[in-house]
């Protein structure tokens, strides 16, 4: 059954996480994703990490369901090609640094001249124009410059968080730009040029911390939301973690003190209300952690959901892959079949009339390059032509 972007086909000229996350999610709705890619290399993350030989997870995590096509866009041959399939196109998703694209010839000005439904989306780390925007921005940077990173850890002692966010939410917004873009177009009949940066997509995901300090100069940290939506993590007797979530509603800090049978912090006057529990959310937070020391997470978790507690066991991602729940709703999909199927994390959202199935396995490297330029009209020889060339491998 077709996607809902079924008839939607997208170029994808990127690398690494944020423009190739974002062609993916659009694979995911059905879209036809081209990723062109230099030859004899690729993509780098084909070669990123620790693994050697064999595919790597970093490439597979962000370029399933797309078609790989090789393309030398340094050569003229090869940059006539890629015009051709941006002719055909109705989205293109690029991350290269500002004014790259240009220089060799292929930006949005060239592309929707020829192509004017064109939907070009470029991706940069902090924008195309300003004082920062020549600066090489990857996901540590983005997250730093944006704020993100300042309420995920201890400032006096910061550590580098993962997964890229900053990378991740940049594609999200990215996709999210295109599907307006593209609705804009199906009433106008016109593409559009539209643009996602990483300092952008970063500060936009901080909602709630802007508004606190641009409503009322307050500065949130990495414990600000923790206490505000009175947010818990323990360790039981065991050494095993768990979460709590209280949330607003009174009757869930009731509930918590009935399954942890502490009637005392019901009637104590340090946490009388939401306000109090906020105000001396350490205290209360050392108070529960020797109750919770002394019984196995199991029986706290048993205990709480027998009294509707918002709790769970804190997993690590064997144990979320594994979980009950994650497997009913079905998260982890297999990708292409046989000796190519792949299993991965799967799209999110689901559709009742459009569901879609899980799209191609990620590609070797030029592995639809034939079949698309036959697409395109190209005969054996005009093939081989290009291969001698070096315009592709």
């Amino acid at each position: 059954m077709p996607g809902p972007l079924d008839d939607v086909r997208v170029l994808e000229v990127a690398s690494f996480i944020s423009g190739p996350y974002a062609a993916m999610l659009l694979a995911d709705l059905g879209a036809e994703v081209i990723k062109v890619e230099p030859p004899g290399t690729g993509d780098p993350f084909r070669g990123w990490g620790e693994r050697q030989g064999g595919e790597r997870p970093q490439f597979a995590a962000y370029n399933r369901g797309k078609k790989s096509v090789t393309l030398d866009l340094r050569n003229d041959l090869a940059r006539r090609t890629y015009l051709a399939l941006a002719k055909r196109a109705d989205v293109v998703v690029e991350n290269f640094r500002p004014g790259t694209a240009e220089r060799m010839g292929i930006g949005d000005a060239t592309l929707r001249e020829a192509n004017p439904r064109l939907v070009y989306c470029a991706m940069t780390g902090v924008g195309s124009s300003g004082p920062a925007s020549h600066r090489p921005i990857y996901d540590a940077i983005g997250q730093a410059l944006s704020g993100l990173w300042s309420v995920l850890t201890d400032l006096d002692d910061p550590e580098p968080i993962g997964p890229p966010m900053s990378d991740q939410l940049t594609g999200l917004y990215a996709a999210y730009g295109i599907l307006a873009a593209l609705a804009a177009r199906g009433r106008t009949g016109k593409g559009q040029r539209i643009e996602v940066s990483m300092l952008s997509a970063s500060m936009a995901f901080l909602t709630e911390p802007l508004a606190n300090y641009l409503l009322l100069g307050e500065v949130s940290d990495l414990r600000s939301r923790p206490r505000r939506s009175q947010s818990y993590a323990f360790v039981a007797r065991d050494g095993k973690p768990f979460a709590i979530h209280l949330s607003s509603p009174p009757k869930f800090w009731e509930a918590l003190t009935e399954a942890v049978e502490r009637p005392d912090l019901l009637a104590d006057a340090r946490f009388a209300t939401k306000a109090d529990r906020v105000k001396r959310y350490d205290a209360l937070r050392a108070t529960l952690e020797e109750t919770f020391r002394t019984r196995d997470r199991a029986e706290w978790l048993a205990r709480l959901e027998r009294c509707d507690v918002p709790a769970a066991p804190i997993n690590d991602i064997a144990e979320a892959v594994a979980d009950p729940q994650a497997r009913h709703i079905g998260m982890v999909r297999t990708f292409g079949s046989g000796d190519r199927a792949r299993r991965l994390v799967g799209f999110p959202v689901a559709f009742a009339a459009t569901p879609g199935e899980p799209g191609l396995p990620p590609p070797d490297l030029g592995e639809h390059t034939t079949a698309v330029l036959a697409e395109l009209g190209y005969d054996e020889s005009e093939v081989a032509r290009l291969r001698e060339a070096g315009a592709i491998s």
